[in-house]
């Protein structure tokens, strides 16, 4: 690994799968100090808890710099190279749909699903029409986030029906920007239009 690869952010890195963490090594005495004390706190969760430095985790057990620092890129090793002696397992699906129209927006958690919409897709939601004003919708963007055990899945959806040209003329749009990044998000799809010259 390399030397110069950060052991703060090591330590960050770590603290975002640290249920698998601590599942791999429950009852291992070499790293059992490290591990009781990094799990106490719920620091990947919650916000207000900030992450402890390498001086508060000296100061609140037996190790000594150098060995929490050693042990720390061990445990990323073993994440990252070869042999792997660690598998990651986010076998624990969650899928959120996050649906706008019009700047109303909502939003729906699901099951694993057995066919994941792709972009471009439409889809008919009966049941977001009374609050959206629309049952029709298409899929804009879709993101992959693993963290802790779990992979979450967020499907951003938009009111209408899917247009590949306006799709390849938004994105060249923030390409060369004639659509600012914040813009996509505070703009509704008409005024994004307008400010491209689709619409007059």
């Amino acid at each position: 690994m390399d030397n110069k690869i950060s052991i703060k952010q090591i330590l960050v890195d770590l603290i975002s799968i640290w249920p698998q963490i601590q599942k791999k090594h429950k009852g291992s005495e070499l790293y059992a100090e490290l591990i009781s004390y990094l799990s106490k706190e719920n620091y990947y969760g919650d916000e207000d808890i900030p992450y402890p430095t390498l001086k508060q985790i000296e100061a609140n057990t037996k190790l000594g710099n150098y060995q929490i620092r050693k042990q720390l890129k061990d445990l990323y090793e073993e994440v990252l190279e070869y042999p792997y002696k660690t598998t990651l397992d986010f076998s624990k699906v969650e899928i959120y749909f996050h649906a706008e129209y019009f700047k109303t927006y909502t939003t729906f958690k699901t099951y694993n699903l057995k066919n994941l919409p792709r972009v471009g897709e439409n889809l008919n939601l009966p049941f977001l029409e009374a609050k959206m004003g629309i049952k029709f919708f298409y899929v804009e963007d879709i993101k992959h986030v693993f963290t802790r055990n779990i992979h979450t899945i967020d499907i951003s959806i938009k009111g209408g029906f899917y247009n590949s040209y306006w799709y390849y003329r938004k994105h060249k749009a923030l390409e060369y920007g004639e659509i600012g990044m914040l813009e996509q998000y505070d703009l509704n799809e008409y005024e994004l239009k307008k400010k491209v010259g689709l619409m007059y």
